[in-house]
Parts: C-alpha cells; structure tokens; sequence
C-alpha cells in the first residue's frame, strides 16, 4: 500500500474491465432488496446505457448489456451529445439520469423502457449558486444520490463545488448521513410525472475537502452507508462526513489518492465488498472502468 504525496493512502489498480461505451461519464449500483448488485454505466457521446450483474467475488467475470435510451418512452434525452452527467438506482430498478444542460433529471422504469417521473432542478434568481447554474459554460450537477423522505443529493462540480439538498419548494431541509439516504432495495418515494425542485440546504467543502477535491465528479453511497466522492481534477477519492442542517460545511473524514490512470475519472461506484470502481471517460470502449484495491469501504457482515 503506498503512501500519496500528503502521506495519506494510494490506492493500487486490482484490474480492469472494458465497458461497451466511449467516454463513459457515469456509473452506479443498483442494490437490491435480496442482495443482487447491478452496475450500471452511461457515456456522454451516444444515449446508450450499459448494465451488468455484479458478481460475489470482485474477481469474476462481467457480462454486459446494453440499452438505447431512444428505445425509452418519455425519455427527452437527445440521441446525441446526451449530456448525461450521473445516475443513481433505487431497488425498485429504476434509474434516475442527471442531465448538465438543462440541470434536469428523468427517472427510467428500467423494466417498462419509459419516463416514471421528470424533475426540473431550479435555482431561483437571488441565490448564490443561481449564476454558475444557468450559465451553459459554467459547471451544473455531476454526482446524485437519494433520499429516504424523496429529496436528492446533488454534487455541483465547480465554480464553486458545492453539495446542493434539493426537493419541492417549501419541504424543510433533512440533510445528508445515514440515516437520511435511501436504503438498498427501497424504492424513491416520488409520484409519477412533472416535478420542479428547489435548493433547500447548501454545503460547501472545508478548507481541508477543497484541498483533497478541487472538483467534484461523481457521488456514491458505500455498502457502509457512508458518502464518497470522486475528484477528477485531485485524482482523489474522499469519505464526506455527515451533512447537517444548520452547519454549511461539508468535510472529508478520509482521503484517498487515485493511481495513474489512463483515461479522465468521471464515475464512481462502490462493490458489495467495500472496493471502489473508478470509470473512465476514454475514447476507447477498452479499459475504462478500474477495480482499485484495498477496499475503502467497511462492510456489515450480519
């Protein structure tokens, strides 16, 4: 295990898979309520979406699949430049897509191929984060996770990378932990159709998070309940602590630095075993998502 340049730890390439898709921009797990895994992967060049069972061993084989989002009922993504900057899953199987521009997202039925619910991501003139999210050159949403009470986590890249709780104008702010992210194998309590949501509580990273993540690339949910974030620009990894209404700090309880990669890291997802998987966006369907080791996450045998 070797040491990074502050002294913290380097994580170490375990092996590497080749997803079907050209400059891969996002990836997630989708857990299920038995305990099956699926990773999930989309590209920023077409609408195609791969998927995966995730094996028990971090060392089997990944078989994939792949779906075109212009076979998906309801679905305003464009065919191409899609834009698609993150997905997350609930255990229903349904994914939720992050577009940049406009800041919106869709959530899939993965199964029906339709649009159970559309979200507009609205930051109102007047808030401090309202001029960098409508300017189409400046930095919108690049990582989301759920929340238990219908709420999303969204990571705002840059510019200023912030974490953004965002939800129905007038619903009182939950915050982020463990306690407050959806479980493995629930489902999103959201009601189908149009919805426009509103930022409801704001945390900015602390001198020592700005410092290990200049940007933010990508959110995940460990197996231990606990928040990670990729950094593309820091090539870093950082466990965030929990995220409290009425303190606006967001902070870093572990770091870890990336490996030299060859290819940009824009997703991150975690395994059931605790090990992150880093997907790369290259030109190349080859190599582009890595298996790190040792694992960063604790997991709960009971």
């Amino acid at each position: 295990m070797a040491k990074g340049r502050d002294g913290g730890t380097t994580l170490s390439v375990l092996r590497t898979e080749d997803v079907p898709l050209q400059e891969v921009s996002s990836v997630c797990l989708r857990r299920e309520a038995g305990g099956d895994m699926a990773l999930v992967a989309f590209g920023d060049r077409t609408s195609v979406a791969a998927w995966v069972e995730l094996p028990s061993d971090d060392a089997g084989a990944y078989v994939w699949q792949t779906v075109d989002l212009a076979d998906v009922k309801g679905s305003l993504i464009p065919r191409d430049d899609p834009q698609v900057e993150a997905v997350c899953a609930d255990g229903a199987g349904r994914i939720l897509i992050l577009q940049e521009s406009p800041p919106r997202v869709e959530l899939l039925d993965w199964a029906a191929r339709t649009v159970a619910t559309r979200i507009a991501l609205d930051i109102p003139a007047g808030h401090p984060l309202h001029d960098s999210w409508v300017d189409a050159e400046s930095s919108q949403g690049e990582g989301a996770a759920f929340m238990q009470n219908g709420h999303l986590l969204i990571a705002k890249e840059k510019e200023p990378a912030a974490f953004v709780e965002f939800g129905p104008a007038g619903d009182e702010p939950s915050g982020f932990g463990s306690a407050s992210a959806l479980k493995g194998g629930a489902r999103w309590p959201i009601e189908e159709g149009d919805h426009v949501f509103v930022p409801l509580a704001v945390w900015n990273p602390s001198v020592k998070l700005a410092a290990a993540c200049e940007d933010f690339s990508d959110l995940e949910v460990g197996p231990d309940r606990h928040l990670y974030l990729l950094s593309d620009k820091s090539q870093s990894i950082a466990r965030v602590g929990e995220l409290v209404v009425g303190d606006p700090v967001a902070r870093a309880d572990e770091v870890w630095e990336l490996p030299l990669l060859d290819g940009k890291p824009e997703g991150l997802a975690l395994t059931r075993n605790g090990r992150a998987m880093v997907a790369l966006d290259t030109k190349k369907a080859r190599q582009n998502l890595v298996l790190l080791d040792p694992p960063i996450a604790a997991v709960d045998r009971a």
